[in-house]
């Protein structure tokens, strides 16, 4: 499963992939494997790149605001 979060912003195109894959020894998976997990699962892994991305356009925000200054 692969799914990619594309956040345009004031310095750059930020883009997001998640790729997940099976293990390589599938006998450890018994049968079962996950081909598509649910947001719920991976809510909190877009939730810290929006706020990585939101942090670090801010200090840039701030760093050309004090060199301007």
């Amino acid at each position: 499963m692969q799914r990619s979060w594309t956040i345009s912003g004031t310095y750059a195109t930020w883009k997001m992939t998640v790729d997940i894959e099976p293990p390589d020894e599938p006998a450890r998976l018994d049968g079962y494997c996950v081909k598509e997990w649910p947001a719920e699962r991976l809510a909190p892994v877009i939730g810290h790149f929006f706020e990585a991305v939101n942090f670090y356009e801010l200090s840039r925000d701030a760093e050309d605001t004090m060199k301007s200054a």
